[in-house]
C-alpha cells in the first residue's frame, strides 16, 4: 500500500515537472528544419510581388515544392505561377494558413495535398511537436487550452532534453545555435535569398528556390522504396472535409478560387487497373469544395522519375508532370468564366 502511494506521488510530482519546464520552455530554439520556415517567409514574398495580379498559386506539402516547375509554367500560360509547396510533414492547417494570408482577389489556388492529408487525425508527430517548438509558435498560440494541455504531453523526454539545452545556448552561447536564431529575422531571411548562390548539388535549402519557389538540383534517381497505392485517398474525413469546405468559403469570400490536382503515383503491378470505384467515391466527397482538375490514372510515372521518397518528382518528372498540369489548367482554369 505504501509502494503505490509512493507511486502515485511520484507520478503526479513527475507530471507536475514535466508540464512545468515544457511551458518555461516552450519556445526553445531546440534542433527542427528551420529551412521549412525561411521557405515560408521566401514564399509568402514570392507570392507578395505579384500583388494586384491575377495568378495562380499551387499549394501543398513537397510533392509540390519538388514536383511542379512554376518558372516553366507562367511563361506557358502567360500569367505568374508561384510554387507554395512546403513540408508534407507540416498539419494541413499551417499549410492553408500561410496560402491563405496571401491570397487576393482574382487569384487562383490549386492544392496539391498529398493522400494522407485527406484522412489524417489530430494526433501530433515527434516531427510536428519539435518544429512548433522551434519555430512555428502561431500554431502554439492558436491552440485552446484543452490542445495545449495534449500538446504538452506530446513532448518527449528527449525533446524536453533539447529544449532545455537549447535554451542554455541562447542565452549563453548565441553562436552555436546562430543559423536557428537566424530564422526569426525575415528581412535578414529575404536579403539571403536575394543574394544567395544555388548550391551545384542538391540541398534540403530555402536558399536553393527559384523565383517561382521551385527547389532546384534535383537530377537522378534514388528513390526505392513502395509508393502510395493508387486506390489512395479512397474518401475524406467527414473532419478534413469539413474543414476544407470552411477553407474554400473562406478563399471564395476573398474573390479567389481553389481546385485540386493530384500527386505523383509510382507505377507497379498494383497500378495495372485503376480502381475508379475509391476514385469516384474521393471525387463525391470533394465535389462541394472544390474541383479535382487532373486524373490519377494520368500521374503514374515509372520509377526512374522520382527523386528520393515516393512523392518527390526528379527534374525530369517534373518537367512531364507540369506539362500535364498546364493542360488540366488550361482545359479547367482559363476560361472567359473564371476571369483569368
Amino acid at each position: 500500500m505504501r509502494f503505490i502511494k509512493a507511486f502515485f506521488i511520484f507520478a503526479i510530482a513527475a507530471c507536475i515537472f514535466h508540464c512545468s519546464v515544457a511551458l518555461l520552455l516552450i519556445d526553445a530554439p531546440l534542433p527542427a528544419e528551420y529551412w521549412v520556415a525561411e521557405m515560408i517567409a521566401i514564399k509568402k514574398y514570392l507570392v507578395q510581388q505579384h500583388t494586384g495580379s491575377k495568378k495562380i498559386i499551387i499549394a501543398g506539402g513537397s510533392s509540390t515544392l519538388f514536383g511542379i516547375d512554376t518558372e516553366y509554367a507562367s511563361r506557358q500560360l502567360n500569367i505568374p505561377v508561384i510554387n507554395f509547396g512546403l513540408h508534407a510533414g507540416l498539419r494541413l492547417e499551417k499549410i492553408l494558413q500561410e496560402v491563405e494570408s496571401v491570397i487576393e482577389n482574382g487569384d487562383c489556388l490549386i492544392l496539391i495535398l498529398e493522400p494522407p492529408y485527406y484522412t489524417h487525425t489530430s494526433r501530433l508527430t515527434t516531427w510536428q511537436v519539435s518544429n512548433i517548438i522551434g519555430w512555428n509558435h502561431d500554431s502554439w498560440k492558436a491552440m485552446n487550452y484543452k490542445e495545449k494541455g495534449k500538446f504538452i504531453f506530446s513532448i518527449s523526454p528527449l525533446q524536453l532534453g533539447q529544449m532545455f539545452t537549447a535554451k542554455v545556448q541562447q542565452k549563453f552561447y548565441p553562436t552555436a545555435i546562430s543559423d536557428r536564431l537566424a530564422t526569426f529575422d525575415s528581412n535578414l531571411t529575404l536579403s539571403k535569398f536575394h543574394t544567395r548562390v544555388t548550391s551545384a548539388d542538391f540541398q534540403y535549402s530555402a536558399y536553393n528556390l527559384n523565383s517561382h519557389g521551385d527547389l532546384l538540383r534535383t537530377e537522378g534517381s534514388n528513390f526505392k522504396g513502395m509508393g502510395y497505392d493508387l486506390s489512395q485517398p479512397n474518401h475524406v474525413t467527414p473532419e478534413i472535409e469539413r474543414y476544407l469546405c470552411d477553407f474554400a468559403n473562406s478563399i471564395k469570400k476573398k474573390g479567389a478560387t481553389v481546385y485540386f490536382a493530384n500527386t505523383p503515383y509510382i507505377a507497379s503491378e498494383k497500378h495495372l487497373m485503376t480502381p475508379e470505384k475509391d476514385e469516384s467515391n474521393f471525387l463525391s466527397d470533394l465535389s462541394n469544395i472544390g474541383q479535382m482538375i487532373d486524373k490519377r490514372e494520368d500521374l503514374v510515372f515509372q520509377r526512374k522519375y522520382f527523386f528520393n521518397t515516393p512523392l518527390h518528382l526528379n527534374a525530369e518528372g517534373r518537367a512531364l508532370r507540369t506539362n500535364l498540369l498546364i493542360k488540366a489548367i488550361r482545359t479547367n482554369i482559363l476560361t472567359d468564366a473564371t476571369g483569368l
